[in-house]
């Protein structure tokens, strides 16, 4: 081999090396188009730079600097999952740190898929003229250019997108689930998703973000080319077809009214140290302090909420506890809302009891999704392979039913519906529509003391709001340490407590009734909709690819 060769290949490869930095920093931007830092045009802008790093690149590159760019996304964005495993399950940094890597590189491997598919759609698109080209005319240049234009434009600004919001919705169910920072999210606090989310939900708002960075990159090639029309008409096209989609999904919804009526509600935050809460020692202490901060607020409000698991005990065992409280409701006329544990038979449960004046008024919540790495732990078969270095207290709880009623509540000026969910569940939107489509205002309680002073609770308190843009409703969010808040119907913030602080919040909530779009659609109907588009773009993008090919490849006539 030739001196030259080994330069030029010495320098390929550090090029191809300096790539893959750039495509691992690139993702490593992403978590800023999120709470707290609610950068959100970072989120569209770093994906055209992906694409533009991607652009001359093979499939399989592709598909490795799209795996970095993920990685460098979730390894950042969702590194404090370590936290409860090493600071509250015993484990070693190393291993902690390990499992949060792994989990950012399963993660990150829908990335990889997303630049795998958009190349190889491209490809099999283009296949007409490619298979064509070397039997055209040469003197017929202009039509095969346009062919090859048209058919790159659908590549980034149909098939990108649309791929891209398939991929966020499999990854909201494969293997129970875990769309946590799904690019939706960063609409969040933009007025844009006031519109976007009761139509088609948080998660399959990502389509427009793909949808607008597809653009943009179409945008910047169109200015260096000097082709606007060809470069943009099939991205605008397909943005018209999804926007009137979306105009005749709003007229299933049911009118939005809000109330003359006022809940009372007194939201409390009890700040207990989670390294205390399971402590047998401290739980006299513990519901000493939550009684003594309800007391204060008891007579003036119509509902009591304390957060996820307050009692930190099961509710069938502790018969004293629940007489206190129910003596306490029909003392001051007003329901206590907890988090507590339950039973049935050998499984346990996260559960929510609402308790009245007596025991048969008690009604009883049971969460449907789990928090990995808080109460189970995944990948345990691989984990298992380190013994017993990780040990989470109720890292082994059960799943409750999908389909459960609201809590109903009982007050002065009626009687409405509130819609449950504890913490990590407020994660699927499709789930919760089911709970709060019937609802008039939404109840989250949490505890994100388990992921400490990271960036993990803005992020979970982020993707909650965007529950209640959804649906519409007011929501009241009761947490252990933060961050409890009464979130608007828009989303907004209309009051909270700071975060790591003993107290209460009395907010006055307006009952909502109605039901939008999305309450009534969910996550499906988009989903099949996306992969129905998706077929037909590929289909007559080809056909309309060969028929220019076609035209080019006959001869002139005069």
């Amino acid at each position: 081999m030739k001196r030259n060769d080994l330069k030029e290949g010495n320098g390929m490869r550090g090029k191809k090396g300096f790539i893959m930095i750039i495509a691992l920093l690139l993702g490593a931007l992403m978590p800023l188009g999120f709470a707290p830092f609610s950068l959100s045009l970072i989120v569209p802008l770093a994906l055209v730079a992906l694409l533009q790093l991607t652009v001359s690149q093979s499939p399989r590159f592709s598909a490795l600097l799209g795996l970095l760019f993920g990685f460098g996304f979730f390894a950042w964005g969702i590194f404090w999952v370590r936290i409860s495993l090493v600071q509250f399950g015993g484990a070693p940094l190393a291993l902690g740190s390990f499992v949060a890597l792994l989990l950012a590189l399963y993660l990150a491997f829908y990335y990889s898929l997303l630049l795998y598919i958009t190349k190889r759609l491209g490809k099999w698109l283009q296949a007409a003229f490619q298979t064509q080209e070397s039997t055209m005319s040469t003197s017929k240049p202009a039509r095969s250019s346009k062919s090859s234009l048209i058919a790159f434009a659908i590549q980034y600004g149909l098939i990108f997108p649309l791929v891209g919001v398939l991929l966020e919705y499999l990854r909201s169910i494969l293997f129970s689930g875990f769309p946590w920072l799904a690019l939706g999210y960063s609409f969040t606090d933009l007025p844009v998703s006031y519109w976007l989310f009761p139509q088609m939900g948080a998660l399959m708002a990502s389509f427009w973000v793909y949808w607008i960075a597809g653009l943009l990159f179409l945008l910047l090639r169109a200015l260096w080319g000097k082709q606007f029309l060809l470069y943009l008409v099939p991205s605008i096209a397909g943005g018209v077809i999804v926007a009137l989609l979306m105009v005749i999904v709003s007229t299933i919804s049911t009118p939005i009214e809000r109330g003359n009526e006022k809940i009372q509600i007194a939201l409390v935050q009890g700040n207990i140290p989670q390294e205390m809460k399971f402590s047998q020692a401290q739980y006299q202490a513990i519901i000493r302090r939550y009684y003594q901060l309800t007391e204060k607020v008891a007579p003036k409000v119509d509902l009591i909420i304390w957060p996820e698991t307050a009692i930190p005990g099961i509710y069938e065992d502790d018969f004293s506890l629940s007489t206190v409280l129910r003596d306490l409701s029909a003392e001051s006329g007003s329901t206590i809302v907890t988090g507590i544990f339950s039973t049935e038979g050998a499984q346990i449960r996260n559960s929510i009891v609402a308790y009245g004046a007596d025991s048969r008024s008690d009604q009883l919540y049971h969460k449907v999704h789990l928090v990995p790495f808080g109460e189970y732990i995944p990948f345990r078969s691989l984990l298992s392979l380190f013994g017993n270095m990780i040990e989470i207290p109720f890292a082994d709880l059960s799943e409750g039913t999908m389909i459960q009623k609201p809590l109903s509540f009982m007050t002065a000026q009626g009687r409405f519906q509130g819609g449950s969910s504890i913490c990590y569940e407020a994660v699927f939107g499709d789930e919760a529509r089911l709970m709060g489509r019937e609802s008039d205002f939404l109840i989250n309680i949490s505890n994100d003391a388990w992921f400490g002073d990271s960036i993990g609770p803005w992020q979970h308190f982020q993707i909650t709001r965007a529950r209640a843009i959804e649906l519409q409703k007011e929501m009241v969010r009761s947490t252990n340490n933060g961050i409890t808040a009464w979130i608007g119907s828009n989303g907004q913030v209309k009051a909270m407590l700071p975060q790591f602080q003993e107290g209460t919040l009395e907010v006055a909530v307006t009952p909502i009734r109605g039901m939008t779009a999305y309450a009534r659609l969910g996550d499906l109907f988009w989903s099949v909709s996306f992969l129905l588009l998706l077929s037909l773009t590929m289909l007559i993008g080809r056909s309309y690819c060969r028929k220019l090919i076609t035209r080019s490849s006959l001869p002139a006539t005069h």
